[in-house]
């Protein structure tokens, strides 16, 4: 583990200076890419400081719609295992396995879904 800065750190830090001080000064039709830059580098950091506790959580929550339980797993397999969970959860949805509580199982993923909105664009499901 490194010392400070941090990832998200170091991440936010280019955003700021990709938004702030480098767009006013590129070209204006350069700019748009600029911005962009500047999400990606927010996206990134977002994702350091919360993908892990948002990927445990729908590990947790795909291990109970899928009716299975078990440990958490350790942290360099929470996003392998999530996304595991995930294909297996939507071949069973495509299969008409959950259609007698679809609307349950819909409500349950709105989690997933704003976890999901909260790394990559924060806000979003506010308005």
């Amino acid at each position: 583990m490194q010392d400070r800065p941090t990832a998200q750190e170091l991440m936010e830090a280019v955003a700021e200076w990709l938004r702030g001080e480098l767009a006013g000064v590129v070209p204006e039709d350069r700019r748009y890419e600029v911005l962009i830059a500047a999400h990606l580098c927010e996206v990134v950091a977002r994702e350091a400081r919360d993908g892990l506790a948002f990927g445990l959580e729908d590990v947790r929550l795909f291990r109970t719609l899928l009716g299975e339980t078990g440990e958490d797993p350790p942290a360099d397999a929470v996003a392998g295992e999530a996304r595991e969970l995930a294909t297996r959860l939507a071949a069973r949805i495509r299969a008409g396995e959950h259609d007698a509580d679809f609307a349950a199982v819909g409500e349950a993923l709105r989690g997933h879904v704003l976890r999901k909105l909260q790394i990559a664009r924060p806000g979003y499901a506010d308005g």
